[in-house]
């Protein structure tokens, strides 16, 4: 196996999801550096008036998605993260930091198309013999929903 320590930051502050607000047992590590985007989305009902200026308000509340991606990842780490939304459908619940409003929010979640990059697989296993997957990524986007 490859030493690759100083690529592998594990640490599982970033970003914390799980079955409910007061359940959240995956530790999700740090993306990349340049790799951790966030970004904030508002729909909008807007059109113009007779006077050709815009009118409109803001339907529902700001809606988060946090885009995540690791250069390097554990193949045990990937598989613990990828079993745990296999196993509990479509929606979870996210305890994430809004870097819009600083501040630390949990609200209900959904995953994106999570991909990665097997490499230098075992013929027998099809498993990374380094214990690695390469450049994996996954989104998880908020539903919007206002309490």
């Amino acid at each position: 196996m490859a030493n690759l320590s100083g690529l592998l930051n594990e640490d599982g502050r970033f970003m914390q999801i799980g079955t409910s607000p007061s359940n959240l047992t995956l530790q999700i590590p740090y993306p990349t550096i340049g790799k951790g985007i966030f970004q904030t989305s508002r729909m909008v009902d807007a059109g113009r008036n007779a006077s050709g200026a815009v009118i409109g308000q803001m339907v529902g509340r700001s809606i988060d998605k946090q885009n995540m991606g690791w250069n390097v990842i554990s193949c045990e780490k990937w598989w613990e993260i990828n079993q745990f939304l296999e196993a509990n459908g479509l929606f979870f619940y996210c305890r994430y930091f809004n870097h819009n409003l600083g501040e630390w929010k949990v609200r209900k979640f959904y995953a994106g198309d999570p991909q990665v990059e097997p490499r230098n697989l075992d013929p027998e296993t099809q498993i990374p013999r380094d214990g690695v997957y390469y450049n994996a990524t996954l989104n998880v986007i908020d539903c919007g929903e206002v309490k």
